[in-house]
């Protein structure tokens, strides 16, 4: 028997839970049984995860799960328990995948170096999430002066790699292929960990929000390195 798809579950801390969240996520899951629920772990790409939150401050903490923003799917009470079926039905779907060389990500953004921040991407579905790495390497000429004696790359490198990650989410789609990609903002970010010569970072980005008439796109980042969240943010993009 083939191993089942995982979906996580993250709870809330339980201190005023109004109803019972074990029980909503058990009846839940009677209604997938090919589907295996276990506790979300840290930068595991998961299909899909439940945020089950007891009540309406809903201060469960996703900012750790590599699950793209629209597939984190929230429980807050019985209310929510057809609406949470009905998304995650359509999350586990099967999508077409795509993978990307170096050679086709230089196909995609106009980027070059010493300005490219993406190497390859493992997993692209256009218009919806994108997973993507770059080799932080030694010889990069911002650590020479980042710091002297103890070279951090700068966050706002890390930054940039997220935006480069969205590019490629949007400029997969037709309709933004071939387009320039402008960088508007940046808003909630938050650096985790310092990320040294020689790391990977492993780029997960989804979309958040888009404006098809003004070609403008809203993108949820989080940059793990080995398995730990180093940054996460949300970046602002036009295309023009």
């Amino acid at each position: 028997m083939a191993d089942k798809r995982q979906v996580a579950i993250r709870y809330c801390g339980g201190c005023n839970s109004r109803y019972d969240r074990v029980a909503l996520v058990k009846r839940l899951s009677s209604f997938f049984p090919e589907v295996e629920f276990v506790n979300a772990l840290p930068g595991v790409p998961y299909p899909a995860a439940l945020v089950v939150c007891g009540c309406p401050s809903r201060c469960a903490n996703t900012s750790d799960l590599a699950v793209p923003a629209g597939r984190l799917i929230p429980l807050n009470g019985w209310e929510d328990l057809l609406p949470a079926k009905e998304k995650l039905t359509l999350a586990l779907q099967e999508q077409e995948v795509l993978t990307l060389t170096h050679q086709q990500v230089l196909e995609i953004l106009p980027h070059r170096p010493p300005m490219l921040f993406i190497d390859e991407v493992s997993r692209l579905v256009p218009g919806e999430e994108v997973v993507a790495s770059f080799l932080a390497r030694p010889d990069l000429p911002a650590f020479a002066g980042h710091f002297p004696g103890s070279p951090v790359l700068p966050g706002i490198y890390t930054i940039e790699a997220v935006a480069q990650a969205a590019d490629i989410l949007m400029m997969s789609a037709q309709r933004y292929a071939g387009t320039l990609p402008l960088f508007m903002g940046v808003r909630e970010a938050t650096f985790r960990r310092k990320i040294l010569p020689g790391e990977t970072l492993d780029i997960h980005a989804s979309l958040l929000e888009e404006k098809p008439s003004r070609a403008i796109a809203f993108c949820r980042g989080q940059v793990f390195v080995d398995g730990t969240l180093a940054a996460d943010l949300e970046v602002r993009l036009a295309f023009r």
